[in-house]
């Protein structure tokens, strides 16, 4: 995962307070004429929304409540939100303050409810502010590549079967994310053949021959935290097939290809499409059955047309063969900028890999499932991203370490 998201979403709650010296009916408790709290939101937000808010502010020694509800009643500045209190009794109190946060970070729209209290705040003469920090809830990382399944099963006649491939993509955070406009993306490189291409764009750009678009306008597949999206190359029950399969009639999302060639049909499952932006193939997409591209995730950050025409270059490179060698191009390659990418997973055979044709900053390592070319024990094999104890998955932009690989296939399980 190239970026994580972010350490804490309430970075620090502040009272400050003016006072005037005033007196209850019975000239025992004084009051202060204005008490200002600050509700501040960490400033790499953006697009940041306050809605049913409320601050509660209770007397310790008399429970009596100070309350304000309503959005209208904390007033933003920047990405901070301020709300004043008139005529408080001086004492001791514990501050509530709820509501929804709606926001973007690193292009991906995040919702999240919040109650914070922090007990035991003094407001007397003495003091002029009170500063707290309130920590809400923390988050680590946003949508990751949770599981590839590229090898396909194998029937008890000894025949493969590559149609039940998939991937899952999970929120690994704990707010509640949108995955509108994340595309799936598949390298156009190899990582079994390795060439110097010219121009190399590898730290700016990915260079890929399929990206498939999960559909929305922009809220309209909420994930929860710790929850995966399935997105199935063919979304039916596999089984009825190859009895050693399994069921993925029901995906989220599913590869759908419009095929020129009537021999080769894609069958259109019960999820729903995803958006073709570009495939390689004028037939049926699959992923590499032994696993010799790299996959990633991006937030698309254009319209299709736009990415068409802006995105597309020509490559050259030295074919070698023997004592023989030219000069090739390879045109109309598409690419993706590096920061649209969320999360990222090189793939390859260690008896035939050559390079990582994902930069570094994405995926310094990579992973696999067989150990040699055609290694016929990697079938219903995936590679799937480890958990810490708490059930996060590890994102060091290393896959050698952050991923299982040769593991047993989540859908077989």
């Amino acid at each position: 995962m190239k970026k994580n998201l972010f350490a804490g979403i309430i970075a620090m709650m502040t009272v400050g307070m003016v006072f005037t010296a005033c007196s209850s009916d019975d000239d025992e408790t004084p009051v202060v004429a204005e008490t200002s709290l600050s509700l501040e939101i960490p400033a790499n937000l953006e697009q940041v929304a306050l809605s049913n808010a409320a601050l509660t502010m209770t007397n310790v020694a008399t429970q009596k409540a100070y309350v304000a509800s309503g959005s209208d009643v904390f007033t933003k500045d920047g990405n901070t939100y301020q709300i004043n209190v008139s005529n408080l009794e001086e004492g001791t109190y514990n501050v509530n303050i709820s509501g929804h946060l709606d926001f973007v970070l690193n292009n991906v729209a995040g919702q999240k409810d919040f109650d914070i209290t922090s007990e035991n705040v003094k407001i007397n003469r003495s003091s002029a502010a009170v500063k707290m920090v309130v920590s809400t809830f923390t988050a680590q990382g946003g949508f990751v590549i949770s599981e590839v399944f590229f090898t396909g099963t194998m029937s008890d006649e000894g025949k493969s079967y590559s149609g039940d491939q998939y991937i899952k993509i999970t929120n690994n955070s704990d707010v509640t994310l949108y995955a509108d406009s994340i595309a799936v993306l598949e390298s156009a490189f190899l990582t079994t053949q390795k060439q110097d291409y010219t121009p190399d764009i590898m730290a700016t750009d990915f260079s890929v021959q399929a990206c498939y678009m999960i559909p929305g306008t922009g809220k309209s597949v909420p994930v929860e935290p710790g929850a995966s999206l399935t997105l199935a190359v063919n979304a039916i029950n596999h089984k009825a097939e190859q009895p050693n399969s399994f069921d993925l009639s029901s995906a989220d999302f599913e590869f759908y290809d419009e095929s020129s060639n009537a021999n080769f049909t894609d069958p259109d499952g019960n999820a729903p499409n995803l958006d073709k932006w570009y495939c390689y193939t004028a037939t049926v997409y699959q992923f590499h059955s032994r696993g010799f591209n790299a996959m990633a995730i991006a937030k698309m950050k254009s319209t299709k047309e736009e990415w068409l025409e802006n995105n597309v270059y020509d490559a050259e490179y030295l074919f070698v063969f023997g004592d023989f060698s030219r000069t090739m191009t390879k045109k109309g390659i598409y690419k993706v900028p590096n920061s649209w990418i969320l999360d990222g997973v090189n793939l390859s055979v260690e008896s035939v890999r050559e390079w990582n044709v994902l930069d570094a900053s994405i995926d310094a390592g990579w992973t696999y499932c067989g150990k040699v070319d055609r290694d016929e024990t990697r079938f219903n094999k995936s590679v799937i991203r480890k958990q810490d104890s708490n059930g996060k998955y590890i994102d060091t932009n290393n896959s050698t370490d952050d991923f299982i690989p040769e593991a047993p296939a989540s859908m077989l399980q």
